[in-house]
């Protein structure tokens, strides 16, 4: 038996990474944020524009940190160092059911230097945790205002036990 439709209360998902990539600048904390066009087919989306940080789906044989590491590049320009996951959700995104874990990362070399990819996100910008959280709570950003500040105060723990940023 076939289905023409993937099926979103399957049990299973496939696997995606997000990069949680911070700067540190004159005493702030700032997050990269992408904006990009949700799809119709996202759950509860209606096309919306939302800033979210970058990841994508992981590909044959790539472990978590390669996929980051990849994703972040493809989607930015940047080069990055992983330092660990920090938070899971399941989504549901371009028609498929996904685990996405969330990586704490540190941008190496000038985090200035982001270049979009042309069909990928057509904005960025670095914000505060608060500014974040604002986007989430007016509905301009995918994810919710708590996973917001749960994600990112778990990726700032690994990021500060990892020791200070590293010169390129």
């Amino acid at each position: 038996m076939t289905s023409s439709a993937p099926d979103p209360y399957a049990p299973y998902a496939r696997l995606a990474v997000v990069a949680l990539i911070r700067r540190d600048e004159d005493e702030q904390k700032r997050w990269l944020l992408l904006q990009r066009q949700l799809p119709e087919a996202s759950l509860g989306s209606s096309g919306a524009q939302v800033w979210d940080p970058p990841g994508g789906r992981l590909e044959w044989g790539e472990d978590l940190a390669t996929a980051v590491v990849r994703e972040a590049r493809e989607e930015t320009g940047l080069s990055i160092e992983p330092v660990g996951p920090c938070y899971a959700f399941l989504t549901y995104y371009k028609g498929e059911r996904l685990l996405a874990v969330s990586l704490a990362c540190r941008p190496l070399g000038s985090a200035e230097a982001v270049c979009l990819e042309p069909e990928g996100a057509t904005a960025w910008r670095w914000v505060t945790v608060a500014e974040w959280e604002a986007l989430a709570s007016r509905g301009e950003s995918s994810w919710a205002p708590a996973d917001v500040v749960k994600a990112t105060r778990a990726a700032a723990v690994l990021l500060e036990l990892d020791g200070p940023e590293r010169e390129s």
